[in-house]
């Protein structure tokens, strides 16, 4: 994992209110701030090419399938 990110996470870690670094698209926004995703945005995060942080709060944006797939474990 590439340090920027590693630094990222901590400190989203340590500000955000309810702890959250990695928060799932759900309606269409964010899941932290809750701010809309522009719809190419969405498409990049599902594609899992790359790591995609929200314009707004900075948290780390990820698809529902990751999220049912840690669930599943």
């Amino acid at each position: 994992m590439d340090a920027r990110w590693l630094h990222t996470y901590t400190r989203i870690r340590n500000n955000a209110r309810n702890g959250l670094a990695v928060v799932p698209i759900e309606r269409d926004a964010c899941g932290g701030c809750f701010s809309k995703i522009p719809p190419q945005r969405q498409i990049d995060i599902k594609m899992h090419k790359k790591i995609i942080a929200c314009e707004y709060c900075g948290r780390i944006l990820v698809d529902d399938a990751i999220k049912e797939k840690a669930a599943d474990k």
